[in-house]
């Protein structure tokens, strides 16, 4: 590194690491320094506005954002912006509460700040999201030990928070984090509690090097945490014991950046980069289902959307956006991650190490087909599914469950919700009518005319070709709409008016295909 320094904040874009603030052996400072792994060159950019030790750094839309940090003996609550494509710097709404020592994990375009050390003295257990679109702060569930200095990152979809600095001292707590019910639970501890590491998820798993017990003394650590396992397990030992370096994953590979060996004068300017041994993608037993918020079956159709779970499944967390696009025709690869479902290529939305998300191709015969996933790694096993011909579901995930009631999701014209009034805090609800006109959505229910294929976004009105019967409390609905939602790829969208039926915060919901029942048991809300 140009400039030796510790506790700098990191961000990855492209090829090109950027290190962010930091200390070095007398004070703190505002450097950009930007190592581009691909050459294995140094440069400098615009310098951070706030000079900072120990903040957050994160990457969204190739934007990087660094988050609270100390200055001065002070923690800062400060969020500033870098652009590198202008070279600029702007500034962010704050954070909630000031802190340092933090880490920040990116979740589908949003930032999760998890824990850190507060100007109360306090090791928080508080935990911050950050939607970069909104420019706004929401405080989310806490984690279940307060800790700072962790190794935080997202393991396919959970945010993994191991080891760290409890106000007890050096812990080995791990656990994780899920997004969509916003919700901690406990994992395997870390057999080698300490803080202040090198870390980053790579292929499904969390590496974590280095680091302290106590503050004054480095360790050689390496070890990596199998989330689908639970299990931790000991790795070659890092080099040059560090504490505090920077932290990026380039890759597939662990770079840890400076750092110091026991004392604040004993800086290094060195990278150390750790090679793991990644493997071919694995799918999990039982690791392939409908899309589960549309019923989450065992067994699939043509056009349906799957979900495939197991290990190695990508190098990178992400979803499709309109750059993966070839017109209206959906991506087949994202970032050398592939699906091919009874020998043809499916379409990909999302990719993760622990997750892929994928639309079954129009064609696909019926009957038991085989589910590969392919990566830069190479070739999983082929996992053998069931096409029917039919496979449907609702929209009705598990976050519109309340106290054992599972809603379908329907909305009003307004985008409003069809629920208990309040029943999902910050979510406008309210129960539908008799005589209103709602929105439901759906997946595997079959072809529309005119014909438009797996893998397009629907550009014209169309029609389902299978007759559908939908139903509030036994009393049949007037379906005005039913077919795929325009503007949108294999989702479909069913306008039905509300009979008049006895109301209720939980009237029973039902639907036929071709005169089948499904297999969901749902409810909706009416009152006149």
């Amino acid at each position: 590194m140009p400039t030796a320094v510790r506790g700098p904040a990191t961000g990855v874009i492209g090829s090109k690491v950027y290190l962010l603030g930091g200390a070095t052996s007398s004070t703190t400072v505002n450097l950009n320094q930007i190592y581009d792994a691909a050459t294995d060159t140094w440069t400098t950019g615009a310098p951070l506005p706030t000079a900072r030790y120990v903040p957050g750094g994160a990457v969204v839309n190739n934007v990087l954002y660094v988050i609270g940090g100390k200055l001065n003996g002070n923690q800062l609550n400060v969020v500033e912006a870098y652009d590198p494509t202008t070279d600029a710097w702007s500034t962010k709404s704050p954070l909630l509460i000031a802190r340092d020592s933090v880490t920040a994990v990116v979740s589908n375009g949003i930032i999760y700040v998890v824990g850190g050390y507060s100007n109360s003295g306090d090791r928080l257990k508080s935990v911050e999201s950050y939607n970069p679109a909104t420019d706004a702060w929401t405080e989310e569930a806490p984690l279940l030990v307060g800790k700072s200095l962790g190794a935080v990152d997202l393991v396919g979809s959970t945010i993994v928070a191991a080891d760290g600095l409890a106000d007890s001292g050096g812990t080995g707590d791990s656990e994780g984090y899920n997004p969509s019910t916003n919700s901690w639970k406990p994992l395997q501890p870390d057999p080698n509690p300490r803080f202040n590491t090198c870390s980053a998820s790579i292929e499904g798993q969390l590496y974590v090097a280095g680091g302290t017990a106590n503050n004054s003394t480095p360790t050689n650590v390496v070890e990596s945490f199998n989330l689908q396992e639970n299990q931790w397990s000991s790795l070659a030992p890092m080099p040059l014991p560090s504490i505090t370096p920077g932290q990026a994953e380039v890759g597939n590979l662990l770079y840890c950046f400076g750092g110091f060996g026991g004392n604040y004068s004993d800086l290094y300017n060195n990278v150390q980069i750790y090679h793991p041994n990644v493997q071919p993608p694995l799918i999990s037993a039982g690791g392939v289902v409908s899309a589960s918020a549309f019923g989450g079956f065992t067994s699939v159709t043509p056009g349906s959307w799957i979900e495939i779970y197991g290990s190695n499944l990508a190098g990178d967390t992400r979803g499709w956006a309109g750059g993966d696009f070839n017109g209206v025709n959906a991506p087949t690869a994202l970032d050398e991650t592939s699906v091919s479902i009874g020998g043809q290529q499916a379409f990909i939305d999302y990719i993760s190490p622990g997750q892929v998300n994928a639309q079954v191709p129009s064609d696909v015969a019926t009957g038991l087909q085989q589910i590969i996933v392919t990566t830069a790694k190479g070739t999983s096993s082929p996992f053998n599914i069931t096409v029917n011909a039919l496979e449907p579901g609702l929209l009705a995930p598990a976050s519109f469950n309340l106290i054992g009631i599972q809603y379908a999701v329907a909305t009003f014209a307004d985008g409003s919700y069809v629920l208990p009034a309040g029943a999902i805090s910050g979510v406008s609800s309210s129960p539908a009518k008799p005589g209103d006109t709602v929105t439901f959505y759906g997946v595997g229910f079959g072809p529309v005319m005119p014909n438009i294929p797996a893998g397009q976004i629907v550009e014209q009105i169309n029609t389902l070709t299978n007759s559908i019967g939908i139903s509030f409390g036994g009393t049949s609905a007037t379906i005005s709409y039913a077919g795929l939602a325009p503007q949108l790829v294999g989702l479909y969208q069913f306008n039905v008016a509300v009979p008049n039926v006895a109301t209720s915060d939980a009237v029973p919901l039902t639907y036929t295909l071709n005169g089948a029942a499904g297999t969901q048991t749902l409810y909706i809300a009416v009152q006149n």
